[in-house]
């Protein structure tokens, strides 16, 4: 038999093909796969575990209709954990593949705290998921219902994002914010276009009403609208929105918001907060609550620019209190520093 008659075509798909297919890629068949619609340095609890996992990974995109490519081809990968902090479409051969959910924000996405009960997800979305992290038990009902997803399946494992608050200090984030002596930081949550528009604040009152060693420091959400205003102002910073918030979080000596989640990042930090909220009725009853708002989440709650700058200065000296400590407490209880951990230690049980 002559060497030309051994040969066959490249494009026949034989099973000795297949499976040479798979042995070169077996590298690929224990990698974790990570997903996100956003970049991994803005995908914060992604990217926190990310660091700390040792093994094969790969990162990917997730399209903005809600598809990844990679994440949909499991089956044909190999691939046994896909960690993600987005609902995905569908994933093939999932009976083979476990997905951690760890989400976005502080809170996991739209679970628990501040944001509302309503449920985003569909049942093809929450079906992919096998589980969903949240930041301690008293989160695991809430974080269940909205989702759609067994209480079995909800673990309080804390979010990975705020392992780097613990041991940090007011000049430790390295903004300008640090050498203020008095840094009042306000981070309001973003609105969609079914909620209650923001009330609008005049920020040359609030300006004038600030003593010279006093700066508010504004920093919108990075959805948001324009800038807060076109003059300018003596006391009062605009920080852009597409910066983090953290390293601010982390140099400011309070924290206030109107409805912003960013509220139990101030308190695992210990910065006591302010909310702003002149229309909390209209917008609890718009959005609805998980708790009762807004006496459960801070002992300060004002509604007007004088009383907000009252409610700065007297948040500086009162510090944190009951209030804001319960309210750490429910939104946050397994936030210890050693969050990522426990998720790594979970990736790593189902490889």
């Amino acid at each position: 038999m002559s060497g030309s008659q051994l040969k066959r075509p490249r494009t026949e798909n034989r099973p000795s093909d297949r499976a040479a297919f798979l042995f070169k890629r077996r590298g690929r068949m224990s990698e974790v796969l990570f997903t996100s619609s956003r970049p991994l340095e803005r995908a914060e609890n992604l990217k926190a575990v990310w660091d700390a996992f040792d093994g094969g990974k790969r990162f990917a995109r997730i399209a903005p209709n809600g598809r990844c490519a990679e994440a949909e081809n499991a089956e044909l990968d190999g691939r046994k954990v896909v960690v993600t902090d987005e609902f995905l479409k569908t994933i093939h051969g999932k009976d083979a593949c476990k997905v951690v959910h760890v989400g976005h924000g502080i809170t996991g996405g739209k679970t628990y705290g501040l944001d509302q009960k309503v449920r985003y997800y569909t049942p093809e979305q929450t079906a992919q998921v096998d589980y969903f992290i949240v930041t301690g038990a008293a989160g695991i009902p809430i974080a269940a219902s909205q989702a759609g997803i067994p209480q079995h399946r909800v673990l309080p494992l804390g979010m990975p994002r705020t392992d780097a608050y613990f041991g940090k200090e007011k000049g430790d984030g390295g903004t300008c914010m640090a050498k203020t002596r008095r840094a009042y930081l306000y981070a309001p949550s973003f609105r969609a276009g079914w909620e209650p528009n923001a009330p609008a604040i005049d920020w040359a009152s609030v300006d004038s009403l600030l003593e010279p060693y006093e700066t508010v420091y504004v920093k919108r959400h990075m959805m948001s609208g324009s800038p807060i205003s076109g003059g300018e102002l003596e006391r009062v910073v605009e920080i852009s929105p597409d910066e983090p918030s953290v390293p601010y979080v982390i140099d400011c000596d309070v924290l206030g918001t109107d409805y912003s989640t960013i509220l139990a990042d101030g308190f695992l930090m210990g910065k006591p907060g302010v909310l702003f909220c002149p229309d909390w009725r209209e917008y609890v009853s718009t959005r609805g609550m998980c708790l009762n708002y807004p006496d459960d989440y801070c002992s300060i709650a004002v509604s007007d620019e004088k009383s907000l700058v009252e409610g700065f200065r007297c948040a500086f000296l009162s510090g944190m209190g009951p209030v804001e400590r319960r309210c750490m407490e429910l939104m946050a209880g397994a936030c210890d520093g050693h969050s990522t951990e426990r998720v790594v230690d979970l990736v790593r049980s189902l490889l």
